[in-house]
């Protein structure tokens, strides 16, 4: 039964795209509409004052991983399958109340041994909460409690975790300010869910505690620019570095600037940490910058990017300061969809070409050298931890990476995608018996 409903349902968006796509050309009919309308803002009183909504998502996802990390991970080789759903349940009581569930499963049914957390959760609650909406002069007040996502950004230190089968939420309290599409100002005290392999038994993590405040919004008289501007803050138990595993108090402050004007578009970030690491003190830093430019009259309409990044690494293990930046709880995958490395004492660029070969189909080509920023330091691997062997050393040079994407939006709830990755390591990567690999993933997501 598992096998023969996803197809079927598949075969069903597939069917329906082309319905939509047939009776889109013909303008004597009406546009087709959607069949999952249905699910959304069921009437539940009389007076239309309570509704509710359904929603949910299937993945199914294979990939294929010949010497992880460069070969410094286990097992050699990884062929998986992973299976994921989620069902969602939205309720709205009048304007200004809104509660809301979703659930997760995540499977593995092959698996090179025993699936983390973030792979195999047999089913749990992944979001549910509590929300009060107050309108005002100035904008609305957004308060909500309880288990939910977050993501702030570009995802670089704070996202949903979008590859593993099992999404990053967070327990706890988040308020906003909302003036506009634009503009808004969140503050937040929570602890990040661990996720466990059981039913209804992921908990939130006791050893960490994560709270912040991140505001985005226009820069005044320049339309083109927009700035965010944020503190977060974590403790951490027994954090894991090459200088020593210690608890941790780290804060981290940043900005970024982004936008568009005409066919280019930008991206540019910086932050500074401080804190203490058990009885040091924390110095650490990055700073990230995505170009653009998208040549919209060629053929396939091409996007010339360049990406780049520098994070700082700890220049001396020995002394009473931790140099390594912590990305916090970034996108993983970071550079690629290998988790080849983790944005922790590097130094990379990344330029890339992306192709719309067809409305819905879109093609990017990336190249990506990758340095540790402190020779001293550490290669952290993607579990932001030290990888063995890597510190110290005659080079910095990781390695590189070459990979490929190409993703499909078949219809509205359908999305066909694949990549592949291939890594040949650096000489500091070689000298702690590093060696080439890669990794093949695909996958289709049905969505409602």
């Amino acid at each position: 039964m598992t096998r023969v409903g996803p197809i079927a349902l598949i075969w069903l968006l597939l069917t329906s795209g082309s319905v939509v796509t047939a009776q889109a050309d013909d303008r004597d009919k009406p546009a087709a509409k959607d069949p999952f309308d249905a699910l959304k803002d069921i009437p539940l009183s009389p007076d239309g004052q309570v509704t509710l909504s359904l929603g949910g998502q299937l993945r199914i996802r294979s990939e294929f991983s010949r010497n992880p990390v460069f070969g410094l991970a286990a097992p050699e080789r990884n062929d998986g399958v992973l299976m994921r759903t989620y069902l969602s349940a939205g309720l709205r009581i009048g304007q200004f109340l809104k509660t809301y569930v979703e659930l997760v499963s995540g499977q593995a049914p092959v698996w090179n041994g025993t699936p983390p957390p973030t792979q195999l959760d047999r089913l749990d609650l992944l979001q549910g909460y509590g929300e009060l909406m107050l309108p005002t002069d100035l904008g609305g007040i957004m308060i909500r409690g309880g288990r939910q996502e977050m993501s702030y950004g570009s995802s670089r230190l704070v996202s949903v975790r979008e590859s593993p089968n099992v999404r990053r939420s967070f327990d706890g309290v988040r308020a906003a300010w909302i003036a506009s599409s634009d503009a808004r100002i969140d503050a937040f005290v929570t602890r990040p869910v661990l996720p466990q392999d059981g039913i209804f038994d992921d908990k939130s993590d006791p050893g960490q505690a994560f709270w912040g405040v991140y505001g985005t919004g226009q820069v005044p008289d320049l339309p083109a620019l927009k700035i965010d501007l944020y503190y977060l803050g974590l403790d951490r138990q027994n954090a894991r570095f090459a200088q020593g595993t210690a608890d941790e108090h780290r804060h981290t402050v940043g900005a970024r600037l982004f936008g568009e004007a005409g066919n280019l578009d930008w991206n540019v970030e910086a932050a500074y940490q401080f804190g203490q690491f058990g009885h040091d003190k924390i110095q650490a830093w990055t700073v990230s910058a995505n170009f653009g430019y998208t040549f919209v009259n060629m053929p396939f309409s091409p996007r010339l990017g360049l990406n780049a990044d520098a994070i700082s690494g700890d220049g001396n293990l020995e002394d009473s300061t931790l140099g390594t930046f912590y990305p916090l709880f970034p996108k993983l995958p970071y550079f690629s969809e290998a988790n080849l490395v983790a944005p922790a004492n590097l130094l990379d660029i990344q330029p890339n070409v992306s192709l719309t070969l067809l409305p819905e189909v879109k093609l990017t080509l990336g190249w990506n050298p990758l340095w540790k920023q402190a020779q001293e330091d550490a290669f952290y691997g993607p579990a932001i931890t030290p990888v063995a062997g890597t510190t110290g050393g005659t080079g910095r040079y990781i390695g590189q990476q070459f990979s490929t994407t190409l993703e499909w939006e078949v219809t509205d709830h359908l999305t066909l995608g694949g990549t592949y990755v291939n890594y040949v390591p650096g000489e500091r990567v070689r000298e702690a018996g590093g060696t080439s690999g890669s990794f093949a993933a695909g996958w289709a997501t049905v969505s409602f």
